[in-house]
């Protein structure tokens, strides 16, 4: 992205995450949470999925520098090789920086505010345990990912797009994230690839 790129995105996005903090994210929890406890099975199911992202950013990770390594022998240039190369990265980045950002802001979980409906905002440099709701790791970790992908593979775009997208509205229904935590994960892969690549590709063309 160019530097105007980067200042539309900023400019539209974060102001739109403050206007879901206020006016949007309990409204809609509240909604989604009222409609699930109306479809019982549904509700007892979600609410017991494993976090799994702390594995899968693991394997992606493994899987995407083992991968790098083998393209790259056949060729630096080729886009399999840029493309695991950038995920190699990208998700240990984004895995590291959510949770950071996530201490920093304390922001309670969307489960835990629909429990009591009482306590709500960011507690900061608190977070943890039940304050540990914004950014939405999964949308930053997927995020880098899809992006990568399109990035490359520019035929996948509508595939990635509908993928993050249906991902968020899973986040946002089932109760696991906020609104404005699933917007801020995205912000947050798009910033994250948006510089790694930059970097990475400045050293490409100097290797190649």
């Amino acid at each position: 992205m160019g530097i105007k790129s980067r200042i539309i995105t900023l400019v539209s996005v974060v102001p739109f995450i403050v206007f879901s903090y206020h006016f949007l994210d309990r409204e809609i929890a509240g909604f989604s949470y009222d409609f699930l406890r109306g479809k019982r099975m549904l509700s007892a199911y979600t609410s017991n999925i494993p976090d799994l992202l702390l594995p899968l950013a693991f394997a992606i990770t493994g899987l995407s520098w083992a991968a790098y390594c083998r393209f790259r022998r056949k060729d630096i240039s080729s886009p399999y090789t840029r493309f695991f190369h950038l995920l190699g990265w990208t998700v240990p980045l984004s895995f590291l920086l959510k949770t950071g950002l996530k201490y920093v802001f304390g922001m309670i979980n969307a489960r835990e505010w629909l429990v009591n409906k009482g306590e709500f905002g960011f507690h900061w440099l608190h977070g943890g345990a039940n304050y540990s709701g914004f950014p939405s790791g999964h949308m930053a970790v997927f995020s880098v990912l899809v992006i990568a992908l399109v990035r490359y593979f520019p035929r996948y775009r509508f595939a990635g797009l509908f993928f993050l997208l249906l991902l968020a509205a899973a986040l946002v229904i089932t109760g696991y994230h906020f609104l404005s935590d699933v917007v801020a994960g995205a912000l947050l892969g798009l910033i994250i690839d948006d510089r790694v690549f930059q970097v990475l590709e400045g050293r490409n063309n100097v290797e190649a």
